[in-house]
């Protein structure tokens, strides 16, 4: 649910590979808002770390890491209505989980039957709990937070006995522990875990870290998962018991990782508040949390953590509409500030014109907004590269590059902006802003340039727009003449026509961008399987895209770059003016058995954007069952 480890460990090696520090805000901007004081170059904190370290190597994780890379961690959106702004005048709720397709889903529908009544909706196979959901009282859903709950640090070992490292006290002695991996037909391996005072030691190949680590260093990680006593998940029970949404926010105060924003409503008040602890920093840390730092200076430790009280709330706002799109809720100075790392700039934008395009709304409306597949991005940005090349085309014949950018741009001239699977639009511009963004960063980052798999929209707009002269992007270094940002435009459009044309074919009209996003619930064990994996694995074409309310993640590197691998596994929308009308969708089916007819007979009303009804009345939800299935245990 965190991409902070791997966000430090980026921007440290893009500081040391620029030569103008003022760029390093342009390719890795902050989320809008007050700006941030300057930070110090990453190598001024560690100056016997070189720039051909920084970018030797991809960033990648062990496949068993329990951290994702930052574009897939987790995502989400929440949104509710106080019954001032429902037609029906009940509160609404709606929220879809954004996580990796998997085949079964990740998520599970369930009705579970408490001393303190029913509750009903998603859950995770093994947990005892409804994550998000409804009880006869009680709505709530739940999106990541983006909490700065991690801290790379770099920690000085002792150059005359490597078993210490340096601390604010002197040197002091790693805590150890011996660990045996059994291997099948192989000798087991012994591996030595360490830990610092500020965490567990990371090998220096996990997310790359050797190459900003100085010789005679190691990096350590903190994290608020370390916690020794987490009662995270007897927080999330006390929620499914609660009766209101303080009672909730309450019973919420013993949630410690992954911090999430909780969405909230009962039958008159909606809520939101951010559960979890978040990590007491000092206010002269040296990097301030976004770039690891030395782990030997009190300033960067941690003390503690905030008081729950600190967490953002927001409880029955005075426009009865709130909501949240994994963007950056508060706005306060370091180190109160939550976070400097948001997973979303641009949802934000396409949801608050829906919520406020309506005096009230209904479940429909919430509908309508949760499979929302308009780009607010494509909308911004495909005005701005294109000012120069809409309509200034001379004519061309038949089969030239130029003709064929003619018949590029007159596509997307008339096009919305809409993500739609049957358009070719949305391929279009989709390959253009890669090659773009590509364009502009590989003559500056080098091989770095390939940690660089999504489009940062921001990014290209601060170029274009020259953001304290961050058109200087645009320019290649290596080359006389001094290129603008319009050349660089219509050089990656003919770079992603000569892509398209190699992949798809030559006929634009014909595209489909749903044969370029499918989506891939592939399962994580037999998925691989020749013959097998076409049983086990479910794939769709699907509409959105990375920056879409019915997000569509892209995969962002391959020969596939554009194929759906992160989205929304359940889908839920609760009308508390009819509660028994609120509705429930997962992305696979209920059985993990791929020969069961339940293995993926929710998919195609997943993809088609369908809901199913659930119910807490015991008598109607029997009426409707296909059957009963009864687990008893051996005696």
């Amino acid at each position: 649910m965190s991409g902070h480890l791997e966000a430090e460990v980026l921007r440290a090696r893009v500081s040391l590979e620029l030569s103008d520090q003022d760029r390093l805000r342009d390719i890795l901007p902050d989320a809008p808002g007050s700006g941030v004081a300057a930070l110090p170059e990453y190598a001024a904190l560690f100056p016997d770390v070189t720039t051909r370290h920084a970018a030797a190597a991809p960033m990648d994780s062990h496949p068993l890491s329990p951290f994702k890379r930052q574009a897939f961690a987790g995502a989400s959106n929440a949104w509710a209505a106080a019954p001032s702004r429902s037609a029906a005048g009940g509160t609404l709720l709606a929220n879809d989980p954004h996580l990796g397709f998997t085949a079964p889903a990740i998520w599970y529908l369930a009705r579970l039957e408490l001393e303190t009544g029913g509750v009903i909706g998603g859950t995770i196979p093994g947990m005892p709990v409804v994550l998000t959901g409804r009880s006869a009282d009680l709505g709530w859903g739940l999106t990541t937070a983006y909490v700065d709950d991690q801290d790379v640090y770099i920690e000085e070992l002792n150059p005359d006995n490597t078993e210490e490292y340096r601390t604010p006290d002197g040197f002091k002695k790693f805590r150890k522990r011996s660990s045996i991996i059994n291997i099948a037909d192989a000798d087991p391996i012994t591996v030595t875990l360490r830990w610092t005072d500020n965490g567990p030691v990371l090998p220096g190949s996990h997310y790359n870290l050797g190459s900003i680590t100085p010789p005679g260093h190691v990096a350590s990680v903190a994290s608020t998962l370390f916690t020794e006593e987490d009662t995270s998940l007897a927080a999330a029970m006390k929620v499914m018991r609660a009766k209101s949404v303080q009672q909730a926010i309450n019973a919420a105060t013993d949630y410690v990782a992954p911090a999430q924003n909780l969405t909230l409503v009962d039958r008159d008040t909606i809520a939101m508040k951010t559960i979890g602890a978040m990590p007491r920093r000092d206010a002269n840390h040296q990097s301030e949390g976004r770039m690891p730092s030395p782990g030997w200076i009190a300033a960067n430790r941690w003390d503690g953590m905030l008081p729950y009280t600190a967490n953002p709330e927001f409880i029955a706002p005075a426009g009865g509409i709130l909501g949240n799109t994994n963007n950056k809720t508060v706005d306060r100075p370091f180190p109160n500030h939550v976070s400097f790392v948001w997973g979303d700039t641009q949802r934000v934008q396409r949801w608050q014109r829906l919520m406020q395009n309506r005096e009230v709304h209904t479940r429909d409306s919430f509908i309508e907004a949760q499979l929302d597949t308009v780009s607010p991005t494509a909308r911004a940005l495909l005005p701005l590269i294109g000012a120069e090349l809409w309509f200034t085309g001379e004519a061309a014949p038949d089969g030239t590059p130029e003709r064929q950018r003619q018949r590029a741009l007159d596509l997307l001239a008339g096009w919305s902006g809409e993500m739609n699977e049957h358009l070719p639009e949305p391929l279009i511009y989709a390959a253009w802003i890669r090659a773009l963004q590509d364009r502009l960063i590989r003559d500056e980052l080098g091989p770095l340039a390939e940690e660089f798999t999504h489009v940062q929209p921001l990014f290209i707009e601060r170029a274009f727009r020259d953001v304290q002269g961050a058109a200087k992007w645009c320019d290649v270094r290596q080359s006389a003449p001094v290129e603008t940002c319009h050349d660089m435009a219509r050089l990656a459009l003919d770079d992603a026509l000569l892509w398209i044309k190699e992949t798809w074919g030559t006929q634009l009209e014909s595209l489909r961008w749903g044969d370029a996003h499918q989506a891939t619930h592939d399962h994580p064990v037999l998925g691989d399987v020749p013959l097998l994996r076409y049983f086990v694995n479910i794939r769709q074409s699907t509409s959105g895209g990375d920056n879409t309310l019915q997000r569509g993640l892209t995969r962002g590197t391959g020969k596939d770059p554009f194929y759906n691998v992160h989205g929304a596994g359940y889908r839920g929308v609760y009308d508390f003016a009819d509660p028994d009308s609120s509705v429930f969708v997962t992305s696979t089916g209920q059985s993990g058995h791929f020969l069961s007819r339940h293995y993926d007979d929710m998919a195609q009303l997943w993809r088609r954007g369908e809901y199913i009804p659930m119910s807490l009345d015991a008598e109607l939800a029997r009426a409707a069952a296909v059957g009963v299935t009864r687990l008893e245990p051996a005696q």
